[in-house]
């Protein structure tokens, strides 16, 4: 290879680079414009006060004994009862859930003899109870107590899943015409005018659920009268973030 071929290479391969460098400038110039985009990012919010329509039992039967299979029978025949007893009041099957089954064995410590102690076996199961009767909650935890339920684990509150669309739907409604209406306002007291939208998130949505109280054995529940337990007004709300371009 002759001397003027080299330095064609090397030139030529000076040129490439060049080039390349050339577009990788250009590419990142424009990541860059679109990052700088003018635009006005403002955030809108809206709450509202509104009734829970759905109530959400958690009830369990915790047996215990010396046999394994002797526990089992006595659990399973207390639960049936108390199901069989909640569908008599208009509960439906597909509104009752077993939410746990557990059978182990049952230890104690026994501080005389400084030993862990065999008692036999437990087992827990816990159904969970959904109706929108609302009003009903005290009347149904009475009722599955008098049938065999021994421990009320929850009771919460909740929308249901029509409700809590439709409070959805008005909240974000309201919280995207108050974004509008604050970058309206911004761009008129800057003499620009509002583009398009170019990016939007929601946030801080809570709708529940919301609790009446922690677990209750059956000795707190065994009143002549039925609980009062019933749902409270609460505040539902909701953010929306949104910029808009600046045109």
């Amino acid at each position: 290879m002759n001397e003027k071929t080299t330095h064609g290479l090397i030139i030529g391969g000076i040129v490439l680079i060049v080039v390349l460098a050339f577009f990788q400038m250009a590419g990142k110039e424009t990541i860059i414009s679109g990052d700088t985009t003018p635009k006005i990012s403002v955030t809108g919010t809206a709450e509202q006060d509104t009734m829970p329509d759905e109530v959400v039992l958690m009830l369990s039967v915790l047996t215990e004994g010396s046999d394994a299979k002797q526990v089992q029978d006595k659990n399973s025949q207390q639960m049936n009862t108390v199901i069989a007893v909640l569908k008599t009041t208009g509960i439906k099957e597909k509104e009752i859930e077993t939410t746990q089954y557990s059978l182990y064995p049952w230890q104690e410590w026994d501080p005389t003899n400084q030993k862990t102690v065999n008692k036999g076996y437990r087992l827990q199961q816990t159904i969970s109870v959904t109706t929108t009767e609302t009003a009903k909650a005290g009347e149904l935890v009475e009722l599955a107590v008098k049938n065999g339920i021994n421990t009320v684990d929850s009771i919460s509150f909740r929308l249901s899943n029509t409700k809590e669309q439709q409070v959805k739907e008005e909240l974000v409604a309201e919280a995207t015409a108050k974004a509008r209406e604050k970058a309206k306002t911004l761009a008129k007291n800057l003499d620009v005018s509002l583009g398009d939208v170019l990016f939007v998130t929601e946030s801080s949505y809570n709708p529940g659920p919301w609790y009446y109280g922690g677990a209750m054995k059956a000795t707190t529940m065994e009143a002549a009268v039925a609980p009062s337990i019933s749902p409270q007004q609460v505040k539902v709300s909701l953010q929306v973030n949104v910029d808009f371009e600046i045109e």
